[in-house]
């Protein structure tokens, strides 16, 4: 009639290794994978360096594509998780294009790894799995989602949708640039200066008041 709870004792210690292990498999293979990319890291590279052998690796993962999208998977939502929501304050346009792109210099600081995962387009080798590929193309789908809902509160662009979405993608590839450097030179930063120039003569390219190609701010004199 007691036994039930000894059981539940046994499995909660059981449970905890368990997700610890997960948790240093995934911490190992994302590091690895965002500095070496996919093809080139293998389940001994991330067994000595998380000091697990390759046996629980695949207990828990199945595969190293498993292993992979599970870690796109925890990148994403960290890093969703710490987008802040796309209504931008600020008093004029460039108060709020100023607010959102210290928001994403602040993301692609605190999330390196992430980024390169998700925006290094080396990453995703013709070896990866369909539910990898689809994992990358969620994410970016999600980004551009973000990216645009912002730009549109920025801009006043929510009646120009194609506008939004031109500045959206344009942001990211600015950002998936700079991951793509830093397979090369680990502490290249987003340049959010010229981003900002940029966006700001996009903007007036489409008639946006108060936008100046050179980036200085305010509206046109």
């Amino acid at each position: 009639m007691s036994s039930a709870k000894p059981a539940r004792d046994v499995d909660a210690p059981v449970k905890d290794r368990g997700a610890r292990s997960r948790d240093a498999i995934l911490d190992t293979a994302g590091e690895l994978m965002s500095r070496y990319g996919y093809a080139a890291t293998s389940i001994s590279m991330i067994s000595a360096e998380c000091g697990l052998p390759p046996s629980s690796i695949y207990w828990h993962f199945g595969s190293k594509d498993g292993i992979y999208v599970a870690v796109l998977e925890r990148a994403r939502t960290a890093l969703l998780a710490a987008l802040p929501p796309a209504a931008i304050p600020g008093a004029d346009v460039v108060q709020r294009l100023d607010v959102f792109l210290a928001h994403v210099e602040e993301a692609f600081r605190r999330h390196p790894h992430g980024l390169k995962l998700l925006l290094g387009l080396g990453m995703v080798q013709q070896d990866a799995s369909a539910a990898a590929v689809a994992e990358v193309h969620h994410y970016r789908d999600a980004l551009v989602v973000w990216a645009r809902d912002s730009l549109s509160a920025v801009f006043g662009l929510h009646d120009r949708p194609q506008a939004a979405d031109e500045l959206a993608r344009f942001t990211l590839r600015m950002a998936s640039g700079t991951a793509v450097a830093r397979w090369f030179e680990p502490g290249a930063v987003l340049e959010t200066g010229p981003l900002r120039v940029a966006l700001l003569a996009l903007a007036a390219h489409h008639g946006v008041p108060g936008t100046r190609p050179s980036g200085e701010g305010g509206s046109p004199g």
